[in-house]
C-alpha cells in the first residue's frame, strides 16, 4: 500500500490548508446573539474523562467561559469507537446549548458506512483545534526494549517477529489507530495482538503496569506520562523525527516507510439546523478562546504544533470531506468495507 504525502495533503488537507490569516487576531468585539447564551453551554465528548478529547475541551472551558460570560461544562459519552454520543447528540435541540466535539473517527466511521451521520453536511463546525501525529511507546523502565537505558525499536521489532500475537499492543477501536498499526505491521513484517480499550487511563495503564507491551497513542496526550518516565517514546509514525524526541526513530527517515501518516484531529461542530447567528458567535467565540495565551500554552505544553492545529470553520469543512474521500481511499486498499458510493 502507498499513499503519498502529496495525496493527503490534496484530499484531507491535514497540513496545509492552514493560513496566518485564518487565526489572525479577533479585533471587532465579539456580539451576543439576543436572548443567547442565558445558561451554561454543554460540550458532549465521546471518548473518555482523561484522554486528548478532554483534554482539549478542557483547555477551551476557561477561556470561551470568560468570554460568553457563561459557564461551559463537559460531559463524556465514551464507548463504539466514538458512536455512543451520537443518539444522544440527535437528541438535543438545535439551539446551540450542547457543542460536539468529535475527531477524524467521524469521518472515517461514516467512510466506512458505521453511522449515516456525513460529518461535512449534517454539522457545522466551530473549528478544529487539535491536530497530531502518533508515535509508539513503551513503559519507561522496561528492560526488554533499552539499550543503556534507552528506548530501542529495534528490540521491539525483534520481540515482534519471535511469534505472532507476541507483542501486545495497547490501542482503541478508532479506524486512524487501527490503520496505522495495520501499516505499521504489514511494513516491518510482524502481526501484533491488538488489546483495545475505550479509556484512556486503562489504555495507558496497561503498558505502564505492565500488562500490554506497547500503546499507540498521539505525543501531547501521554506528555505527563513521558516527563513522569512512566512511559518513554519508542518510534515516531513521522516522515522525520519529532523535534520533541530527537533521539527516537521515524517511521520515514529512519525506516524508509513511504506512507504520510494519518494524523489525530479534533473539532467542536454544532447541528447543522442552528440559527446562523448562533452558530457564527460561537464561532467567534472559540477562535479567540483558542488565541489566548492560557490555551496557546496548552498547544506547545501538549505538543500540538508538531503540525499546525487550528483550522478555521471553512477549512474544517474542507478537512472533514477530505478525510471522508481518503478513509474511503484507505479503506478500499485494506480490503476493508466502504461506504456505498465513495
Amino acid at each position: 500500500m502507498k499513499i503519498t504525502f502529496k495525496t493527503i495533503l490534496a484530499t484531507a488537507g491535514v497540513a496545509a490548508m492552514f493560513t496566518a490569516a485564518s487565526i489572525a487576531p479577533t479585533l471587532a468585539k465579539i456580539m451576543k446573539p439576543a436572548n443567547y447564551p442565558t445558561r451554561p453551554i454543554t460540550i458532549m465528548i465521546c471518548f473518555g474523562k482523561a484522554g486528548g478529547s478532554a483534554q482539549s475541551v478542557q483547555a477551551l472551558q476557561g477561556p470561551a467561559s470568560k468570554i460568553m460570560g457563561v459557564k461551559v461544562n463537559m460531559v463524556s459519552k465514551p464507548g463504539g469507537g466514538g458512536l455512543n454520543c451520537l443518539p444522544d447528540f440527535a437528541q438535543t435541540p438545535a439551539d446551540g446549548y450542547t457543542i460536539l466535539q468529535h475527531i477524524d473517527a467521524l469521518p472515517a466511521k461514516y467512510a466506512a458506512g458505521a453511522t449515516d451521520l456525513n460529518p461535512a453536511k449534517d454539522l457545522e463546525p466551530l473549528l478544529i483545534m487539535n491536530v497530531a501525529p502518533s508515535g509508539l511507546y513503551i513503559r519507561g523502565d522496561d528492560e526488554r526494549f533499552l539499550t543503556n537505558g534507552k528506548p530501542d525499536f529495534e528490540k521491539v521489532l525483534a520481540y515482534a517477529k519471535s511469534g505472532e500475537g507476541k507483542l501486545a499492543v495497547s490501542n482503541i477501536n478508532v479506524p486512524m489507530e487501527l490503520v496505522t498499526m495495520s501499516v505499521i505491521e504489514k511494513h516491518f513484517g510482524f502481526k501484533a495482538k491488538q488489546v483495545l480499550f475505550s479509556k484512556p487511563a486503562q489504555r495507558y495503564g496497561a503498558v505502564i503496569g505492565g500488562k500490554l507491551d506497547v500503546l499507540l497513542e498521539q505525543p501531547g496526550d501521554v506528555s505527563k506520562h513521558v516527563q513522569a518516565g512512566k512511559l518513554a517514546p519508542v518510534l515516531s509514525i513521522w516522515p522525520e523525527r519529532f523535534k520533541i524526541a530527537p533521539d527516537t526513530k521515524a517511521t520515514g527517515s529512519d525506516y524508509g516507510l513511504k506512507w504520510s501518516p494519518l494524523l489525530r484531529f479534533r473539532g467542536l461542530f454544532v447541528k447543522k439546523d442552528t440559527p446562523p447567528e448562533i452558530t457564527k458567535y460561537l464561532q467567534a467565540v472559540f477562535k479567540e478562546a483558542y488565541e489566548t495565551d492560557e490555551h496557546q500554552a496548552f498547544i506547545k505544553r501538549k505538543s500540538l504544533d508538531i503540525v499546525e492545529s487550528y483550522r478555521n470553520p471553512a477549512d474544517a469543512k474542507k478537512e472533514l470531506e477530505g478525510a471522508i474521500k481518503t478513509y474511503a481511499k484507505v479503506f478500499k486498499e485494506l480490503g476493508q468495507k466502504v461506504r456505498p458510493g465513495l
